[in-house]
């Protein structure tokens, strides 16, 4: 069952997919600059967050991802710059991505206002010699195949000490992620990616002096795919831990949190709870996070900065 679940992954990661999937980490809430470049430089510090997730636990070949971001605002918190690496393993398919976002800031009587872009490339290579297949000679599942491709991507980003809400399209190109020439027995690679939607949304309702709460969605449109939202309601105690619960519409029921350890660390944690079919084989996704924030020289306490998101 297990060897039959990664050749799944791989052919739908990389043969029959006319829609690309791109990863999505559960500390989402705790790493904006994933999913919106206009995310850059929001809290006014340098933060560095590094994140490493296993997804379905025990099954061969299961998804792997780790993430780098690192992102600041310069020039009196007008600019944003941020900084995003990661790594995607799913079964003989690796890809590798580096992106850096830029972000202008405006700020208004109600918070600020971001309008972000980000560039980079993705390298991806699937080695099929890894896998046993009935025909060696499958020109689909044979070889290595290596792509390096561009993209670009947009968002916007509005934020305060009470609430967020941004929208992103973070991948506007929709490359080719495989190429194979197999017309001689009448087939081709259909493999692309597809373009994201993002919108994203929270907001801080304080209880007492104590206990906020923090709800917040992330709503994903993508193209030749179907609609996926994530529903997460959080409570901060005293400004130093986090604790909550979100539901996504593929059945995972995740529980998260974050404490923060002083004014540079903070760690985050998620546990993915699979209630779909699979849940026979799989203990669960585990998904650990690391920040760090410091203030630069250039530092200026602006109250209309985001204290929570």
């Amino acid at each position: 069952m297990k060897r039959f679940l990664l050749i799944l992954l791989t052919i739908g990661t990389t043969l029959a997919a006319s829609a690309q999937l791109r990863p999505l980490t559960s500390t989402y809430p705790f790493n904006g600059l994933l999913t919106n470049p206009a995310y850059a430089g929001s809290l006014n510090v340098l933060s560095v967050i590094a994140v490493h997730r296993e997804q379905w636990i025990n099954i061969e070949g299961a998804p792997v991802f780790q993430a780098f971001t690192a992102h600041s605002s310069f020039n009196s918190n007008r600019v944003g710059v941020g900084l995003q690496a990661t790594r995607d393993q799913v079964g003989s398919t690796s890809t590798v991505s580096v992106y850096g976002s830029y972000a202008y800031k405006i700020k208004t009587g109600f918070g600020i206002l971001a309008m972000g872009l980000q560039g980079g490339f993705d390298s991806r290579s699937s080695d099929f010699t890894e896998l046993t297949v009935f025909d060696p000679q499958d020109p689909f599942l044979s070889g290595v195949n290596n792509r390096t491709t561009p993209n670009f991507g947009t968002g916007l980003y509005f934020a305060n000490p009470h609430m967020y809400v941004g929208f992103a399209v973070p991948y506007i190109l929709e490359n080719k992620t495989l190429v194979v020439d197999a017309s001689d027995i009448g087939l081709e690679a259909n493999s692309r990616e597809s373009r994201y939607y993002y919108i994203t949304g929270g907001v801080i309702l304080p209880v007492n002096d104590l206990i906020k709460l923090s709800p917040s969605v992330l709503l994903r449109a993508q193209e030749s795919n179907r609609f996926a939202y994530d529903i997460t309601a959080m409570v901060i105690f005293d400004k130093i831990a986090y604790a909550g619960i979100s539901y996504r519409n593929s059945r995972d029921i995740t529980f998260i949190g974050q404490f923060i350890l002083n004014e540079n660390f903070r760690v985050g944690y998620a546990y993915d709870a699979n209630a779909s079919e699979i849940n026979t084989e799989t203990s669960g996704s585990h998904e650990i996070l690391l920040n760090y924030r410091i203030k630069l020289r250039n530092y200026k306490k602006d109250p209309e900065c985001p204290v929570y998101f």
